[in-house]
């Protein structure tokens, strides 16, 4: 049985066990027109001569786990949850409240390659729109990578809207590369605007 219990500071050493990575057959890709302030940019599904493998670069090292340390010791502001089944971690859902905009951020929704499809994303985001809800935030921010597409899928599923892109955020030749890393930026609103 799956059992979904706050983060501990002995669980974030342990947190390299979940498997977070993931493959995709397409990319969202750019194309960018104009110049100036005149500027138009078309966001597209493209399909890769290659699969884009995300590998071990989620790997929760060291400083992951500081900054996770650091927003667990701050609990006024941070809710974070892990999903473990038989003493194994298998799931992560860590936001932080953010007081100058009355957002809440959440820094990773991760779910173990072995028991995705089965819901456990969903119960943690649920969990994390229900302490959003608490704490009377406006929305919940997101940040994904253009080459995360089943990420992008469940966001969209769960009734995010893509709000914004970054193309500079982890790279400078984000638009001449297929699969160079984008930012793609998230809102789940949970008040009028």
């Amino acid at each position: 049985m799956i059992n979904i219990r706050p983060l501990l500071n002995g669980d974030i050493p342990r947190l390299a066990s979940i498997r977070p990575t993931y493959q995709t057959s397409t990319v969202l890709a750019l194309k960018k027109t104009g110049s100036d302030l005149s500027i138009q940019w078309q966001l597209y599904e493209r399909i890769l001569d290659h699969p884009f493998d995300k590998g071990a670069l989620y790997d929760f090292g060291e400083s992951a786990q500081l900054e996770i340390s650091n927003r667990l010791q701050r609990e006024e502001d941070s809710y974070q949850r892990i999903a473990e089944e038989n003493d194994t971690l298998i799931g992560l859902l860590d936001m932080e409240y953010q007081v100058w905009n009355n957002t809440v951020f959440l820094w990773n929704l991760m779910i173990d390659l072995s028991y995705r499809q089965q819901g456990l994303g969903r119960r943690l985001w649920l969990q994390g729109l229900n302490y959003a809800r608490r704490i009377e935030a406006r929305a919940v921010m997101i940040e994904t990578q253009n080459t995360n597409i089943p990420a992008c899928r469940f966001y969209l599923s769960m009734g995010c809207q893509l709000m914004g892109f970054n193309e500079s955020l982890y790279t400078s030749d984000a638009l001449e590369k297929d699969t160079t890393e984008f930012a793609l930026f998230w809102t789940y609103f949970l008040t009028n605007r």
